[in-house]
């Protein structure tokens, strides 16, 4: 499965994740948010760098000009709420694709944690290739069931996966459980998980810090 991580080579996305990391700046919302949708149009890019393309034609005021433009459009799958400041990056980028929605989320108990999916409002998938959006790649679990959700409205024909960040647990565990050549585009990778399930370093709780707060379940 190709793995490409952004800050490993030149650009901006260390830019972007010091920013999204700082804890001294995590009071400012508005700026987290635009920097979570900075980096998914840094995701975008890369991703539209491998894609299929094709010529298409316009008339201009002066004559005709021929472009080199994608050969299809993806669903780009968010999973709520965490992923929204990043998937809308993405479509900054991807603007004429169809957009998926899953709200996966983290039932907590006294063993830990299961992935609770209650929503979904997805186009059919069937062949379709499918861009899973997800922040933060941490033990894998929540993209799983977002992908298992998605899959009952039919088989994708390939899948990609964009986050800001990754565990490397997380990335080991997504390679292992969603199909064979899906491909991860990826800002970062941190070495571990807390007893929690939280990236480490990391930057904290994605949705939290975009939206504030919310109860536990």
């Amino acid at each position: 499965m190709a793995v490409q991580i952004l800050n490993r080579a030149p650009g901006i996305a260390g830019h972007l994740l010091l920013n999204l990391r700082d804890a001294s700046k995590h009071g400012d919302r508005a700026a987290f948010r635009w920097n979570m949708q900075r980096m998914g149009r840094e995701l975008g890019s890369a991703l539209a760098q491998s894609w299929p393309m094709t010529n298409a034609s316009c008339t201009t005021p002066l004559g005709n000009a021929t472009e080199r433009v994608p050969a299809h459009q993806p669903v780009l799958a968010c999973i709520l709420r965490a992923s929204m400041p990043l998937h809308q990056g993405v479509m900054d980028v991807w603007d004429q694709a169809d957009s998926a929605f899953v709200s996966a989320y983290r039932k907590h108990h006294d063993a830990g944690f299961d992935i609770e999916i209650e929503y979904l409002g997805a186009p059919s998938m069937e062949g379709r290739v499918l861009v899973l959006v997800d922040p933060m790649l941490a033990t894998g679990a929540s993209l799983q069931a977002a992908y298992d959700a998605l899959c009952e409205t039919g088989v994708p024909a390939s899948v990609h996966v964009l986050s800001a960040i990754a565990s490397e647990d997380g990335l080991a565990n997504a390679q292992q459980w969603l199909p064979e050549g899906t491909s991860f585009i990826l800002g970062g990778v941190d070495p571990e998980l807390n007893e929690h399930g939280y990236i480490v370093p990391g930057l904290g709780d994605a949705g939290d810090l975009a939206f504030g707060p919310k109860t536990r379940s």
